[in-house]
């Protein structure tokens, strides 16, 4: 009879073992319930360890639940010294789904691992922001997993992982998730933009420019596609494709200066001076602050002054009369570079090539007084 008692006891022992681990569960979820989350958290970890119930789908829902809870209030994350406390409840999400074999729970866990998205965009958001494009991949990743598993294309975190990618130097996982984003018409003209450049990145610079045309295809009117096709032409020095894209891009925006500036600089580049003064003066008139549109009108007439000067110093010595024209032509090229220099002084006074360059011009047509109060400064 002493042995069957004993037999007995043990298996009181052991079957209340087993339902205090299930006391531990209920437990973890009225304390989350009731919003105490340190007291859940300790509950459900010693339910998610215990042999009785780590492999029951409940205790890994609770999990997920208490975990997301957690990553939802950044101090309490913080108090509780859980940073990873998003990812925790998506892995407890996981093993709820896997063990959840009939499904009991599959609308909470499809509810909870919806929520958990916004965290993972959070968290995304925060490490991209911060220049850490290598977390904000994962975290992205993780927001797009989510969508997947409940059937869903998420192209806004696709999007954001080629974001992350061109500027992390991780062309390969941009590049695999803005074609899905393609594949998808994702109404989002930058994606091409992005695109384009993770292309670029691995090497492949037919690839990128033939997307660069999709999109352009697609988004015909869009900006920012005008001006990484700019940018493109101006990379391999193709002026006549530049200018009409720049062109292109002023129709859409005619009030940026910028535009007007560079559409300049393709003439200031092939030694069309009236093209690129018209444009240096567009750009000026629009942004009356723009030193490089005054300095770069102004370093116009120098240089032409300077090639004009080294053709007369190249004259026989007996040339003596076209010597003199040649030199006075190259002056008056710099008399007209006098006052884009002096406006550019203006706005950056202590620019020392602007200088440099008006110490020079003030000598060479004698304006001494000019001269003298410039050396004074």
């Amino acid at each position: 009879m002493k042995k069957i008692v004993v037999l007995v006891g043990l298996s009181i022992l052991i079957s209340l073992g087993g339902y205090a681990q299930k006391n531990k569960r209920t437990s973890a979820y009225m304390y989350s319930q009731n919003g105490e989350l340190a007291k859940a958290k300790e509950a459900i970890d010693e339910a998610t360890q215990h042999e009785k119930t780590m492999h029951d789908a409940k205790t890994w829902l609770y999990a997920g639940e208490i975990y997301y809870k957690i990553a939802a209030e950044p101090s309490v994350a913080e108090l509780l010294n859980e940073p990873d406390a998003a990812m925790k409840s998506y892995e407890a999400l996981q093993k709820a789904k896997k063990y959840d074999e009939k499904g009991q729970f599959s609308d909470e866990i499809s509810i909870y691992l919806a929520n958990l998205t916004n965290q993972f965009y959070r968290e995304g958001g925060l490490a991209f922001q911060d220049g850490d494009y290598q977390a904000a991949i994962d975290n992205f990743k993780i927001a797009y997993n989510i969508a997947e598993v409940d059937g869903r294309l998420d192209t806004v975190a696709a999007f954001n992982i080629g974001m992350a990618g061109v500027l992390g130097d991780n062309p390969e996982a941009s590049a695999e998730y803005l074609a899905k984003c393609v594949e998808a018409d994702f109404e989002e003209p930058r994606v091409y933009m992005f695109y384009n450049r993770a292309v670029k990145q691995m090497g492949d610079t037919v690839r990128a420019q033939e997307i660069l045309e999709q999109g352009r295809e697609r988004f015909p009117n869009e900006l920012s596609l005008l001006l990484e096709e700019a940018q493109l032409y101006l990379e391999r020095g193709e002026n006549e494709k530049l200018q009409k894209s720049l062109l292109e891009a002023i129709e859409q925006d005619p009030e940026n200066s910028n535009l007007f500036f560079l559409l300049g600089k393709t003439y200031d580049d092939k030694g069309n001076i009236p093209e690129a003064e018209k444009y240096y003066q567009k750009a000026a008139d629009l942004n009356p602050d723009f030193f490089e549109a005054y300095y770069n009108m102004g370093a116009v007439y120098v240089n032409k002054a300077a090639e004009i000067q080294a053709e007369a110093n190249d004259l026989p010595l007996d040339k003596v009369d076209e010597y003199a024209a040649l030199t006075e032509k190259a002056n008056e090229n710099l008399a007209k570079a006098v006052p884009y220099l002096e406006k550019a002084l203006e706005i950056k006074p202590d620019d020392t090539p602007t200088i440099s360059a008006l110490k020079e011009t003030y000598a060479r047509l004698k304006m001494d007084e000019k001269l003298e109060k410039l050396n004074q400064q």
